[in-house]
């Protein structure tokens, strides 16, 4: 092998080295959620109750008029965020199960549905449709990022202190409503 092929053949090496580790990188950074350091997401997508983190807190329109934010229920209630969109089939099946919970237990938990960056007049009539009664908003995708949310049909529980204390991806149930009406 001469001299001119063997630097060649180096220099191939190095580039798919470097190609490979840019793909890595890439992929890391994707798993994150483009997050490091303290601007990372609040929460883990996980099914356990976690140390209690200060929720970061938002102000949206709602449907219908209005803003609403998060601070305005500390003090006063736990809080369910509903990410969801009108095209997941989860979330056609998780909402109107997540509704019957909010008129039960509406006097001691907010929900917040926010949708996952849809146009207004497609989630409306999502919301006729299911007859949601809970405040929706739509997120551009700040709140999302804030929480980590990766994926449609994912709930964060926010105890009345404003502390996030458990995120549920898929459906949330009863218990997970009574769980956090008993954090008080």
């Amino acid at each position: 092998m001469s001299k001119k092929n063997y630097d060649k053949g180096s220099s191939n090496i190095v580039i798919a080295i470097v190609v490979v580790l840019t793909f890595i990188g890439i992929a890391l950074y994707a798993t994150q959620g483009g997050n490091s350091g303290s601007g990372a997401p609040v929460l883990a997508n996980s099914n356990e109750q976690f140390a209690k983190q200060v929720a970061p807190d938002f102000s949206l329109e709602k449907l219908g008029g209005g803003t609403i934010s998060l601070a305005e229920y500390k003090g006063r209630k736990g809080v369910v965020l509903d990410f969801f969109a009108t095209w997941c089939p989860n979330c056609r099946r998780d909402v109107p199960k997540l509704n019957s919970l909010y008129e039960k237990y509406k006097d001691q938990i907010e929900v917040i549905g926010i949708d996952l960056h849809e146009d207004e007049s497609t989630v409306r009539k999502f919301v006729e449709k299911y007859g949601v009664t809970f405040p929706v908003v739509i997120d551009s995708g700040s709140v999302a990022r804030n929480y980590g949310v990766r994926y449609t049909n994912f709930h964060v529980l926010i105890d009345k202190d404003g502390n996030a204390i458990k995120a549920i991806p898929g459906d949330i149930s009863e218990s997970d409503i009574l769980f956090l009406i008993n954090q008080e």
